[in-house]
């Protein structure tokens, strides 16, 4: 290989590598496997998968953490707190961390690819699963029961323009692959909804109709939680 051509096959490289690094760091919520809260400095940090999470308090020195240690981090900005979870991607072996949109029957999660403030206009419904929420069983496929309780960080546009979406029963660490935007040779939203939700008519009938477009993932997710889940 020539000089000229390995010289911009790594100009490529650094330009891809620069589009999907994220970090995010601010006054944060470490949440330990046992559930228990750690208020104190955090930052995620990584390149595309590979993310790392650091955090440090006044009695704790500033170091990294690993998924094995953590159920996640909530990151505050801009008033509010980013709530980032590790979560086993389809038939993953290892999880990654994603962020919350809204925690519901069917569940919605978020994996952006480049770093910075996710959106200029969240809404203002709790971002925490509160004690005193009523709470709701939902029974699976399988016959496991999940309790979850209503929760949502409803963002009303993402301002970057490559996202993944994932979808998870209540707060389950296993989560599947529902859509991607702004990715080569991703699957169509239409395709993607008729594919996941094949078991709500109503819905895959509001998709065709083209009521439902790839903005409107939250709308999708809160129509069939209410109108195609059987909860007890």
């Amino acid at each position: 290989m020539n000089q000229p051509i390995r010289k911009h096959i790594l100009l490529l490289l650094l330009i891809l590598l620069s589009t999907v690094s994220f970090a995010q760091k601010g006054d944060a919520i470490l949440i330990l496997k046992d559930s228990s809260r750690i208020n104190g400095y955090g930052t995620i940090s990584g390149i595309s998968s590979i993310m790392a999470i650091r955090f440090k308090n006044d009695t704790l020195k500033y170091k990294k953490y690993k998924a094995k240690d953590l159920i996640g981090i909530d990151i505050l900005e801009n008033n509010y707190y980013r709530q980032f979870r590790y979560k086993y991607k389809d038939s993953a072996k290892f999880p990654e961390l994603l962020e919350i949109v809204s925690i519901d029957s069917l569940s919605l999660y978020v994996r952006i690819y480049e770093g910075g403030v996710i959106s200029n206009s969240l809404s203002t419904e709790p971002a925490y699963v509160i004690g005193d929420i009523p709470k709701q069983t939902v029974r699976l496929s399988n016959g496991q029961e999940v309790e979850i309780g209503q929760s949502k960080n409803v963002y009303k546009e993402i301002l970057f323009p490559r996202y993944s979406y994932y979808v998870g029963h209540g707060q389950s660490d296993h989560v599947y692959h529902l859509y991607t935007k702004g990715l080569p040779f991703a699957t169509s939203f239409k395709k993607s909804m008729m594919d996941y939700f094949i078991n709500c008519p109503r819905l895959i009938e509001k998709v065709e109709a083209k009521e439902f477009s790839n903005d409107d993932l939250l709308s999708v997710l809160e129509f069939y939680n209410r109108s195609c889940l059987n909860l007890e």
